[in-house]
């Protein structure tokens, strides 16, 4: 498997996490399914493994959609460190990072 190869040690499959983003107030539970866990020099990501022409980039929404919600509600769940995107066709692991805004105290 080509994460193993690259040196990440696979945690779980199918990761599973709740979160609760809110609308209005009003909480909206929904469930989050990654296709692994992943850890490597002391670091966890979440990765995405993407197939085809056009799931595997950023410039689809789509695709950069759901490794943002899955940075965030991953990190809120595990404390994961980032999120990969993997397409296995060429062989290629990404890591992407969303620059988020320092919390205001």
């Amino acid at each position: 498997m080509l994460l193993r190869r690259a040196g990440f040690k696979i945690v779980a499959r199918q990761a599973r996490t709740w979160w609760t983003p809110t609308v209005d107030g009003e909480p909206f539970e929904t469930e989050l399914r990654a296709d692994y866990l992943v850890e490597a020099e002391g670091e966890l990501f979440v990765a995405e493994v993407k197939t085809g022409d056009e799931a595997p980039q950023l410039s689809t929404a789509a695709t950069r959609r759901q490794l943002l919600e899955y940075q965030v509600a991953f990190h809120l769940a595990f404390g994961a460190d980032g999120v990969l995107l993997v397409c296995p066709e060429l062989g290629a692991i990404h890591r992407v990072q969303f620059p988020l805004p320092p919390q205001r105290t």
